[in-house]
């Protein structure tokens, strides 16, 4: 999938035809995902007998997604570093671009903010090479704490949740057989207390069930009630096919049934949901990683614990070396104060 130019007529025919052979891929990529080949039972099987290149393909499908299925996405795109990224947009779009990365937001919602609003249509990296010749790829501690102050001004303004895949072998207790564990994880933006759930299965009614358990748990203890939630759009929080109604799903019904509105990351973007990313990360690190545990509920005994601590002892950068609980008494005791005066 080299460049293609189209000065002329041959070469407007092999674009054409490019398009034709990336549209025959898709219908077959897509028909594999839904189970539905006749041929492929796996995407690998169809890679090697297309003898399609798995990285090239998904960066045409991706940016065939992300722009609403346009036959134009499809169209390669000339190679090689744009000069024009550094230096050569309208002063308004890179002083746009100044105020919303001043206010902490990073590369992809700079992107898409700037797509929403109408501005101006540039990728991530683009934006990235342009903040770096700003000087504005680092975030500086009065910005930090800006976008603390201006994103989420509240302990449960948003929530993140995700589910976290458990190695197998982690538990020794379910090593025979198929069974597989995951960890369902409520996380809150602002205070970035947390709390967990083990699941043996990610079912979307299971899902539904342990997410409850997540919501009371956090208004029991630390008296968070969520506003909105953000998750990926798997099929264990939403209807993940464009006829089915996703009023239906059982997680949707639970949001809707404790009013919580439902927010999604943003396709291929995992660092949209990246609070809760980087905690999956930590949970390796301090608690997973190279143990085992001998019995299930020993197993769950740990995460609990974990959970614990990460809320209500361990420091963290994120929140200037505070404890997560802390920020929730602070809030609490300045609204008693407030109602007493």
């Amino acid at each position: 999938m080299g460049r293609i130019s189209r000065n002329n007529g041959q070469d407007r025919t092999m674009e054409q035809r490019h398009i034709y052979s990336m549209l025959r891929n898709i219908e077959e990529y897509e028909l594999i995902k839904e189970k539905k080949h006749s041929g492929f039972k796996t995407v690998e099987e169809f890679y090697n007998t297309r003898r399609v290149c798995k990285q090239n393909f998904l960066k045409y499908y991706r940016r065939y997604i992300n722009n609403f299925r346009q036959i134009e996405a499809l169209i390669p795109r000339k190679a090689g570093r744009k000069y024009r990224d550094s230096l050569g947009y309208e002063p308004e779009i890179l002083e746009k671009i100044k105020g919303i990365r001043n206010k902490g937001y990073n590369r992809y919602d700079i992107a898409a903010i700037l797509k929403r609003q109408k501005v101006i249509e540039l990728s991530a990296s683009t934006v990235y090479r342009l903040t770096k010749k700003l000087g504005l790829n680092r975030l500086n501690p009065r910005i930090k704490e800006e976008k603390r102050r201006i994103i989420k001004m509240r302990a449960g303004e948003l929530g993140h949740i995700d589910i976290h895949y458990v190695a197998k072998g982690t538990v020794k207790e379910t090593e025979t057989g198929d069974k597989k564990l995951y960890i369902l994880g409520l996380l809150d933006d602002y205070s970035r207390v947390c709390w967990l759930e083990v699941m043996d299965s990610i079912k979307a009614i299971d899902v539904m069930f342990a997410g409850m358990e997540l919501l009371l748990r956090m208004k029991e203890r630390y008296d968070i009630t969520f506003e909105e939630i953000m998750s990926d759009n798997g099929s264990e929080f939403t209807a993940h096919t464009q006829l089915a109604d996703k009023s239906d799903h059982p997680f949707e019904k639970l949001l809707k049934f404790y009013n919580i509105k439902h927010r999604y990351i943003q396709a291929y973007r995992p660092q949209t949901n990246g609070k809760i990313e980087r905690f999956w990360k930590t949970l390796e690190e301090e608690l997973l990683s190279g143990e085992t545990f001998e019995t299930l509920d020993e197993f769950k005994e740990f995460v609990l614990g974990y959970a614990i601590y990460y809320s209500e002892h361990r420091l963290h950068q994120g929140i200037n070396n505070q404890i997560p609980k802390n920020i929730i008494n602070t809030i609490n005791n300045e609204t008693t104060k407030r109602k007493i005066h």
